[in-house]
């Protein structure tokens, strides 16, 4: 069925929306769309129709759809909200975003970081407007300790910001199953799940993050994540902002869910701290404590924060608001997200990235900038970024079954149909030479180890790359080099154009690369050659093959990199008789482009 974009209106009205997702946490999203004035829920989509014709009896749902195609087949909708849990929300959202409707989207938006991504890119590039449903930072205590900060209630110079959280429902061997059972089985599970609205809470209260360290643990082994965590944050200002958190312990209040901890935020000026049952207090400085009185209430969830991030969306529709967790906006939070997990790895301070964290205005609230204070980073710091794409039900050549659950045979496991050219893969010389050598004669050696960047950013459709264009970005070639070439091609994965439109090595490039005797390229198109021109694509395979040259297609993330070499590893399962096979292709990054 073929769809025409819909765009909001500019003038406010009555909006009709599509919910996709009835579980849990879904039922907070009704009861505030339920009490908007401004918007309401007209149908309800879900896989499980249990769930979804629930959901609409309890809140006057006129349509209920099990089928997301059907669901977005409905011409009275004027946005789209997204409550589902992380799996499998990339295939999810190549249907939704084509729909070009307004989006607020539930985090985590995806179980990895890549995924995050790729989502947040096909949302900006739609068009439409796409939120971040990240209520924490539009908590009302969360607002009004904002408010006075900006004030100077406390000083003009913030330095510390502190939250202690225990949630204490991941204790026992039923962890997590009476609310959100997929917990017990997320391989990232506090700082993917907690943690991310407090960093992104902290952004918002003390501008952006330069460095991050983060301890974490598993303290209830029935689980795959961790549930316990030290984090602390740098701000750029030089604010210094700490996590400290485990969901398996209780916490000492009525509700650890309200506030979820204690918050202490420490300036120049003296002191405001929050209490779990949402009290404010103001200590200036040689003063007595004060009680702060302000406007909070226990309707909905944490202090009826989904209402209030729901109305700022509609805000966002009508144009009296920009959107606090747009996708430019809530990239940062993941980004700091990522650094967490990778400092955790390496147990280290992981910097984040000036070039890919902007450097916020300085606020009334700032400490003294960074540049004041002598604090560089680690001489043995590196950061690994993952170039790969991720591996989905959806992806072409790809099929994944369930074949072994919990519940019948007591462990989970999916039986895998890989096509040996998904995704990001390595060729070998088998693909395209009769009696090339296959995958398992592979020479591991040249398959890891120093790697040179050419970067060619936003190569346009169809271009063939040229001798000049790879000496002018990087200079002189020698022999045994590892070339990977950014083109940003990544980007239009899922796309028609990312297998049709690609540009491409050109067959004097080939040539040129086997005379310089290259050892690896590494591509982000599917393809090293024009897919849809069989004689391009068996010259230049059979030319770069007979050459010895490695080739690695199907890469992404390349715009992440920030130094002109690195590590690259991408490593081909040992497979006999392989002509190629799908890899997990990484980059690590040394002291410079750690920085």
């Amino acid at each position: 069925m073929s769809l025409s974009p819909k765009s909001p209106t500019p003038n406010p009205h009555h909006r009709h929306g599509l919910l996709i997702g009835a579980g849990y946490f879904s039922d907070f999203h009704l009861d505030a769309w339920k009490r908007s004035a401004r918007a309401s829920i007209v149908a309800v989509c879900d896989t499980d129709a249990d769930k979804a014709n629930a959901a609409a009896d309890k809140y006057s749902i006129e349509h209920v759809f099990t089928d997301i195609a059907d669901a977005l087949a409905l011409r009275d909708i004027d946005f789209v909200d997204i409550a589902t849990g992380p799996t499998h929300r990339l295939e999810l959202m190549r249907q939704v975003i084509p729909r070009q409707l307004p989006i607020i989207c539930q985090k985590p938006l995806a179980n990895d970081f890549a995924s995050a991504s790729l989502i947040l890119e096909m949302a900006s590039s739609a068009g439409a407007p796409f939120m971040v449903h990240e209520n924490f930072r539009f908590q009302p205590w969360y607002r009004e300790i904002k408010r006075l900060l900006d004030s100077g209630v406390i000083g003009h110079q913030l330095h510390t910001l502190t939250m202690r959280t225990r949630m204490g429902d991941g204790w026992g061997a039923d962890a997590y199953l009476g609310r959100q059972p997929y917990f017990r089985t997320m391989p990232r599970l506090l700082i993917q799940e907690t943690g991310v609205h407090f960093i992104d809470t902290f952004r918002y209260l003390a501008g952006e993050v330069a460095e991050c360290s983060a301890r974490l643990r598993r303290i209830n082994d029935v689980i795959q994540g961790e549930d316990a965590c030290l984090l602390t944050l740098e701000m750029d200002n030089g604010v210094i902002a700490v996590w400290d958190a485990n969901r398996y312990n209780e916490s000492d209040c009525e509700d650890p869910r309200y506030t979820f901890g204690r918050f202490c935020a420490e300036a120049d000026g003296g002191t405001i701290t929050l209490s779990p049952d949402g009290e404010i207090t103001i200590h200036q400085l040689g003063q007595p404590a004060n009680h702060h009185d302000y406007v909070h209430t226990r309707h909905g969830f944490a202090g009826d924060c989904v209402m209030a991030c729901q109305e700022h969306f509609l805000d966002v529709l009508d144009g009296h608001a920009v959107c606090e967790t747009s996708p430019d906006e809530y990239r940062k939070t993941l980004q700091v997200v990522e650094a967490a997990y990778e400092s955790a790895g390496g147990f280290r301070t992981q910097p984040i990235e000036p070039s890919r964290v902007p450097i916020a205005t300085k606020s009334p609230t700032a400490a003294r900038p960074r540049s004041q204070r002598a604090c560089p980073p680690p001489e043995t710091m590196k950061r690994v970024i993952d170039l790969s794409l991720p591996v989905t039900g959806t992806m072409p050549g790809v099929e994944i079954k369930s074949c072994k659950t919990i519940e019948t045979e007591g462990w989970n496991a999916t039986t895998l149909s890989l096509y040996s050219h998904a995704g990001t893969h390595m060729d070998a010389p088998r693909h395209f030479l009769p009696a090339g050598a296959t995958l398992d004669a592979q020479d591991l050696s040249v398959c890891c180890g120093a790697a040179r960047l050419v970067n060619l950013p936003d190569t346009p459709p169809r271009h063939l790359i040229t001798v000049d264009e790879v000496v002018e970005s990087i200079g002189e070639v020698f022999a045994g080099d590892r070339l990977i070439f950014r083109t940003d091609w990544h980007r239009r994965f899922g796309t028609p154009a990312y297998r049709d439109e690609l540009p491409r090595i050109s067959l004097e490039l080939a040539q040129w690369l086997v005379q310089m005797q290259v050892a690896l390229i590494g591509v982000e198109p599917p393809s090293v050659a024009d897919v849809n021109n069989r004689i391009e694509l068996t010259e230049v395979h059979q030319t770069l093959f007979r050459g010895n040259v490695v080739i690695v297609e199907g890469l992404a993330n390349l715009d992440q990199l920030t130094g002109a070499e690195f590590e690259f590893i991408a490593l081909p399962l040992n497979i006999s008789g392989g002509d190629g096979c799908p890899v997990r292709a990484i980059a690590i990054l040394g002291d410079e482009g750690a920085r």
